[in-house]
């Protein structure tokens, strides 16, 4: 069987097991519901209807994430270049986060006042890199957003949280479809499929995403795009 071959296997076990999971919370709750409706208090239905509203919004988001990963696998992704001015467009894109006051923004004298790229991408990535931070984080810790220039002139963006930490065994995995470290699944919900994601975009967009050590304990991505993506 080829390389590929095991590659959609392995990806359609994963997937079968992730739709599973909620699937199955789902149609338990919505059992009980229907058959112990009348002996249930109200706090006891709001609170399944509650889990099944949370297991919904699962299922969209994966298959939101399916439909991506599979459109950038297809070379299906339409990217656009545009101008993007990056202090405004990073001060936007942290006032839109919901936890966002937990976020330093710093930017350095040398970072590209100016970069070509896709703005709705590029958000979307750092976004994605952003909630991981934060939800695998302390809520008393303080995630940092920088951004600078490379030694070729290239925009680098790290974003820096003092959470839980990666294995450095475990850090490339992590860009793998579905993977997801140990202890970042005791620590919170995921699908494995937002990293795979960001670097495929972030290879879409003539650039590349790394995760290191952060000095101290965490771990730092970081993102470096060409300033002018469109001349690549």
């Amino acid at each position: 069987m080829a390389r590929s071959d095991l590659r959609d296997v392995s990806l359609m076990a994963v997937t079968n097991h992730e739709l599973r999971t909620p699937l199955a919370a789902i149609r338990g709750f919505v059992d009980m519901l229907q058959r112990r409706r009348a002996e249930l208090t109200d706090e006891e239905i709001d609170e399944f209807l509650g889990v099944i509203s949370v297991q919904t919004d699962r299922l969209i988001r994966l298959a939101d994430d399916l439909v991506t990963l599979e459109n950038l696998d297809d070379a299906a992704l339409t990217v656009e270049h545009e101008p993007i001015v990056l202090v405004p467009a990073l001060q936007q894109l942290v006032r839109e986060l919901p936890d966002g006051g937990r976020v330093e923004l710093r930017v350095s004298a040398g970072a590209p006042p100016t970069i070509g790229s896709d703005a709705l991408r590029l958000g979307q990535v750092l976004t994605n890199l952003l909630t991981n931070a934060l939800k695998y984080s302390d809520e008393a810790s303080t995630v940092t957003i920088e951004a600078g220039a490379g030694s070729e002139g290239e925009l680098v963006i790290a974003v820096i949280d003092h959470g839980i930490g990666i294995d450095a065994g475990e850090r490339e995995r992590v860009f793998d479809p579905f993977y997801r470290t140990a202890e970042g699944a005791r620590s919170a919900e995921g699908s494995g499929l937002g990293l795979a994601i960001a670097r495929r975009l972030i290879e879409a967009l003539g650039g590349d995403i790394t995760a290191r050590a952060t000095p101290g304990g965490g771990t730092t991505f970081r993102v470096r795009l060409p300033v002018n993506a469109a001349a690549r």
